[in-house]
């Protein structure tokens, strides 16, 4: 990695900057990242190693405003010093004059003439402001009660100037392994001894400062420095602590007729999201209309804006207790708990999977200056990569409209990030489509849990446009929470071996609700199915075979999806329904050990290792039971007798 350190220096040589000084120097002055190493770089390399770092920390210091001095530092103006402060400093013109007044944010001055040509100079003043080395002077006669102070010059604490095209060509110069690990260093993070996968999921929180109106949920442990990027990496950047927020304040002011924090800002992220909370009921209304379109509408007007929308929060439960019991939007309050809202989410990080950072986490080596990355950022907003997926790859076609917009934002963002000259081959694509349809396939996958059949289960397939090989995304914390546990009562896989060397998988669901005894299908699904299924439900019926459980079947509504997962069910699936109402009816679980295959067998074959454990007991009566695993190897259930010998077809006792 110190190959980087060189090439860096090399190909960025007035943008570089070395970050485990600026972490040192930053962990002792209260001021956001970007700032200190714009007042860092104002020392020269031979100046850093004469000077050391109390020496430079106290230069600085003594160019801050504490707020509780504010009094004193402007009687000492109104003495008549002129005076030098390090301040935020923002501008606003006056109505119907031709003049500025100039607002200091920690000296706690409001209105401070600002003469027209620095406003010229610096037009970031009239956004949201920029930090700055201010000299200010006392007006003297000319104070007034509207201002007595006027601001002679600045010397701005952030890069001004920026070069896409130049930009492009130098990331050129450095391999994708190199790119991706300067650019984590740039934001802090030393990533020599992280896999691939954490490395991009890193890099994933920096999506909604190049894509704009991007919706990025984050849930997770405390201390992965989920909310560090959006406050220090950028000043076009806010992160709004939880608490109570308005309508006014996030979108819209009414009376002042000024556009709120979305029309302002690039990011808008809210830390502690489970403290969220609006005062003005339609808020969430307005939030679900400007997530979906950017636009959103108050009074007889419509607005469009441009911020992603970043929510960040805490999961305080045992990830495999929450799947068990509930679901991953719960730390969100609960007027976000909106199914509609969480629909609009692009992208869900899970924050489980971020290793908490200590002090060997953060990088001592060289990165980008932070708001020279930051105007990178901001210039590669206007980029578009959104179609590049469809020239390689075919999304499944039961994908939604709003699914594939979602992964299409999530693989530009990684495009314009780690390849913005264009440059990529077909394997890193993959890598970013795995990773945004993952993303996506988790914001889905509780939709459901909470939605039930008002959302549709889907694979999230994906085929390769050239080879034609179908892909099947997965969610890591599903694999890893639910290896040998318990299915929803109801549900049901089907196995099938084709030409005696593939295997086709599909899930059959079944939730029996209070009806008439009615069959209803969602989503789609083969004529066939359907007929096996019909023919099956009139079987069970005829024979009463649920009658021990105590409930007549006229008395519930069956609601049946089928969900593909691998290659094309040919085998009749009735016996595998049945099994699955039977289920559904008495609220019990079928392991996800039980495989309904075509050709009988719950047993482990020999000759094809499916994962399927079962133990079949005989009583000294000669009773045979079947058993089937439960959560842990060495736990089985008995399989109820009424279903073993209802589903001969597929299962042999």
């Amino acid at each position: 990695m110190a190959l980087i350190n060189h090439k860096a220096k090399d190909i960025f040589p007035e943008h570089i900057i070395d970050k485990g000084l600026v972490n040192r120097l930053h962990s002792q002055l209260n001021l956001p990242m970007y700032v200190v190493e714009n007042l860092l770089l104002d020392y020269t390399a031979e100046e850093l190693k004469e000077k050391d770092i109390e020496e430079i920390r106290d230069s600085i210091r003594n160019k801050l405003i504490k707020h509780k001095e504010g009094r004193k530092l402007k009687a000492e103006l109104r003495d008549g010093e002129e005076m030098t402060f390090l301040d935020k400093i923002t501008a606003k013109s006056v109505a119907g004059k031709n003049k500025y007044w100039a607002q200091l944010l920690h000296l706690g001055v409001k209105k401070a003439v600002l003469p027209k040509e620095i406003v010229k100079k610096h037009p970031g003043l009239l956004e949201n402001g920029i930090w700055a080395e201010v000299k200010l002077s006392y007006l003297g006669e000319e104070a007034g009660p509207d201002s007595e102070f006027k601001v002679e010059n600045l010397l701005p604490c952030q890069e001004a100037s920026f070069d896409l095209a130049q930009f492009k060509q130098k990331v050129a110069k450095l391999t994708d392994f190199q790119w991706l690990g300067l650019l984590l260093r740039s934001i802090g993070i030393e990533s020599i001894d992280l896999p691939r996968r954490q490395r991009l999921l890193l890099i994933s929180r920096l999506i909604p400062f190049v894509e704009k109106n991007y919706n990025f949920v984050e849930l997770g442990a405390r201390g992965t420095g989920k909310s560090y990027v959006y406050r220090q990496l950028s000043g076009e950047s806010i992160l709004v602590s939880g608490g109570k927020t308005t309508v006014a304040n996030l979108f819209y002011n009414m009376g002042t007729k000024e556009i709120g924090l979305v029309g302002k800002w690039d990011v808008v992220a809210f830390d502690e999201v489970a403290y969220i909370d609006f005062k003005d009921k339609t808020a969430i209304q307005i939030l679900k209309d400007y997530m979906e379109s950017g636009a959103f509408s108050r009074g007889e007007e419509e607005i469009n804006a441009e911020a992603s929308l970043v929510f960040l929060g805490n999961i305080n439960r045992n990830l495999r207790i929450l799947l068990s019991n509930s679901h991953l939007f719960e730390p969100l309050p609960d007027l976000m708990r909106d199914m509609a809202l969480i629909d609009r989410f692009h992208f869900y990080l899970p924050g489980w999977e971020m290793k908490k950072l200590k002090e060997n986490d953060l990088t001592s080596n060289y990165g980008l200056q932070n708001s020279y990355l930051a105007l990178a950022l901001n210039e590669l907003r206007e980029m578009d990569f959104s179609e590049v997926i469809d020239e390689y790859y075919i999304f499944d076609e039961r994908m939604d409209a709003r699914d594939k917009r979602a992964v299409k934002k999530t693989v530009s963002g990684f495009l314009k990030l780690l390849h913005p000259h264009g440059n990529f081959d077909k394997s890193n694509l993959k890598s970013y489509l795995d990773i945004a349809l993952e993303g996506r396939k988790r914001v889905k996958e509780q939709l459901i849990r909470l939605g039930s059949f008002e959302y549709k289960e889907t694979t999230f397939e994906y085929q390769d446009r050239q080879t034609k090989e179908q892909y099947y995304p997965t969610l890591p914390e599903l694999d890893n929470c639910f290896k040998g546990s318990l299915a929803k009562p109801g549900v049901v896989y089907i196995g099938q071996i084709i030409e005696e060397s593939d295997f086709a998988l599909l899930k059959l669901r079944v939730v029996a609700e209070p009806g008439q005894g009615k069959l209803i299908f969602k989503g789609e699904m083969e004529q066939e199915f359907k007929n096996q299924i019909r023919k099956t439900f009139i079987f069970l019926k005829e024979r009463n075979l649920c009658d021990n459980l105590g409930k007549n079947v006229n008395n519930y509504n069956f609601y049946i999806s089928i969900i593909p997962i691998l290659r094309k069910i040919e085998a009749d699936i009735g016996s595998a329904f049945f099994v699955a109402l039977y289920s559904s009816l008495s609220g019990k679980s079928v392991t996800t050990g039980l495989l309904v295959t075509e050709k009988s067998s719950i047993y482990r074959d020999s000759e094809h290792t499916y994962g399927i454990r079962a133990l079949k007991l005989e009583k000294e009566d000669g009773q045979i039971k079947t058993m089937l695993p439960l959560k842990r190897d060495n736990v089985f259930v008995e399989v109820p007798k009424e279903v073993i010998s209802q589903v001969s077809t597929f299962i042999t006792v």
